[in-house]
């Protein structure tokens, strides 16, 4: 997404999730080059306060690089994974948060098939089947055959599954009101109600009982913009993580491994894999520094900066697309996301 969409890379814990990459920066380089592996009324406006996001605080990924932050995808990446961290931590046992969307889509609209549940909560077939043999093996939702087509499955909670479901969603109100903590009850009202207008539909917030967790909605948004980000940037062969990792190395001539690791908030070993890709296609180089053998510089090449020029384009039509959604409270929204990031 902008960078911010760089979930092939940067993953996180989810609403679907991704696999976080705990953020480590090394002083050297120690890793050698390795060959790439093959509509409801609108409150009104907040107060507004300073934009500045503010010191950064343990445990919280903060906003991330500047050249990045200005991105809105990017902002709704960091808080999907801020989001869906306080939300897991929240859960009392190992219930995974793309169940209890499951669940709880059931639990209001059963019988429903597994790829109305996939289409609704943007997520691919072959996840929701995954997620739908868990909640079984669980006896939370039984599978039967669609009595209107034998060729798919209708699925509905069983009442352990809305048992378990009431339990977990207070659970998950506790980790919305803890990633919120900064925000006024009218300030979360307003970003909720931007959140939705965001969404290419009112129908990809599907769930009525989580329509007012922050968390799901931006979830949903951050789904819907790395979409958007991923199928835009395919012409130019690039991915949303690729945009993002060239951003960086873009403003920051030249950068080593270790440093673009720092930037981006993944592991070292995870730099070296993003970056031997890049290389593999002639965007980077990557060469080892005079002063330290140990450590390699990375560097954009001319087929590089080309790239990126012709993403920086495509970038900019997907940003304006998504201010014309909700005008003028673009610059609103960016201060509440840097909130929640701070």
């Amino acid at each position: 997404m902008l960078a911010g969409t760089m979930e092939g890379g940067l993953t996180v814990t989810s609403w679907p999730a991704p696999d976080t990459q705990e953020p480590a920066a090394q002083p050297t380089d120690h890793s050698a080059p390795a060959p790439a592996p093959q509509s409801q009324p609108e409150p009104g406006p907040p107060e507004s306060g300073p934009l500045e996001p503010g010191p950064p605080e343990p445990g919280l990924p903060g906003p991330g690089p500047p050249e990045l932050t200005r991105h809105l995808g990017y902002l709704l990446r960091r808080a999907f994974v801020v989001a869906s961290d306080c939300a897991q931590a929240c859960l009392s046992d190992n219930t995974h948060l793309r169940e209890i969307a499951v669940l709880a889509l059931l639990a209001e609209r059963a019988p429903m098939s597994q790829r109305e549940l996939g289409r609704l909560l943007l997520v691919n077939r072959s996840a929701m089947v995954k997620v739908v043999d868990s909640l079984e093996a669980r006896d939370w939702v039984l599978r039967e055959r669609n009595a209107c087509d034998r060729r798919s499955y209708a699925l509905r909670p069983t009442p352990g599954g809305r048992r378990a479901l009431a339990d977990r969603l207070r659970d998950l109100s506790r980790g919305d009101h803890q990633m919120t903590a900064r925000l006024t009850p009218r300030e979360r009202d307003w970003l909720n109600s931007a959140l939705l207008d965001l969404l290419d539909s009112h129908e990809l917030a599907p769930i009525s009982s989580l329509s007012q967790h922050s968390g799901y909605l931006i979830a949903q948004a951050h789904r819907q913009t790395r979409r958007h980000v991923a199928e835009s940037l395919a012409p130019v062969g690039l991915t949303p993580r690729d945009f993002g990792v060239l951003t960086v190395l873009a403003g920051r001539r030249p950068c080593s491994q270790n440093q673009l690791a720092a930037t981006l908030g993944v592991s070292p070993p995870a730099a070296l894999t993003f970056v031997g890709e890049l290389a593999t296609r002639a965007l980077v180089t990557r060469e080892r520094t005079r002063s330290d053998r140990r450590v390699y510089d990375v560097r954009l090449t001319d087929r590089g900066q080309h790239c990126l020029d012709r993403a920086r384009v495509v970038m900019s039509g997907l940003e304006h697309d998504m201010i014309a959604r909700i005008g003028d409270r673009n610059d609103e929204l960016r201060r509440l996301l840097l909130r929640l990031l701070a």
